[in-house]
């Protein structure tokens, strides 16, 4: 695949295909937490991406990308990050926000006319996204890929190492470790692939500048 692609890190609901657009209008205020909506967004972009190179159904795919992490919204912040990152404390709040997400997602997806099977595939995905691994289907790998394609993404990396209050030299190697057991398709490892090389031009840059 070509890799002149570029990662919008500004949201605005007028980028968002005109057809999923109400159910993002909808997400937004239960993404208004862990840097949630950038997130969404990237996430919406990368699965963009996985489509075109991997095929899947697209009314599951990116129903299921954007509608992934509503549930953190029901977690107190306080409890949010030992649920997720390098080092988790909190596995029932991680689990949680799959439960919580999925009634959440349900309710949305109501709104916008979505019912039977469909939501039923969307939401199984939201259901395990982060604490099942193997690709379930193709839609459940397209989605968990571009979801983890964010913490190799520019903006994904900063946000890391300031909310875990990691030195980038110290974060990248713990990161790198993770990348063969995170990617399910083919494309995902192409994309996680280019991003490794981009970040580690970005640390070299930091490294020269602070020596």
């Amino acid at each position: 695949m070509s890799l002149t692609y570029s990662i919008d890190e500004n949201f605005d609901i007028e980028k968002i295909e005109e057809r999923y657009r109400k159910i993002f209008e909808s997400a937004v205020p239960y993404l208004n937490t862990r840097v949630n909506l950038p997130h969404t967004y990237i996430v919406y972009q990368y699965a963009q991406l996985l489509l075109h190179e991997e095929g899947g159904s697209r009314e599951i795919i990116i129903p299921a990308c954007i509608l992934h992490d509503v549930g953190w919204s029901s977690i107190p912040e306080d409890r949010q990050l030992r649920a997720f990152g390098p080092n988790i404390k909190d596995p029932e709040s991680r689990r949680k926000h799959e439960v919580e997400g999925v009634l959440i997602a349900k309710e949305i997806l109501a709104q916008a006319g979505y019912n039977g099977s469909l939501v039923r595939r969307i939401t199984e995905i939201i259901d395990g996204h982060d604490t099942t691994t193997g690709a379930r289907s193709l839609e459940d790998a397209i989605t968990k890929d571009s979801d983890k394609l964010f913490r190799l993404s520019a903006l994904g990396f900063r946000v890391d190492c300031e909310r875990f209050q990691m030195d980038p030299k110290k974060y990248w190697p713990l990161l790198l470790k993770k990348i063969d057991d995170w990617f399910l398709t083919r494309t995902g490892r192409e994309l996680a692939a280019h991003e490794v090389c981009q970040r580690e031009q970005e640390v070299r840059e930091q490294q020269k500048h602070s020596s």
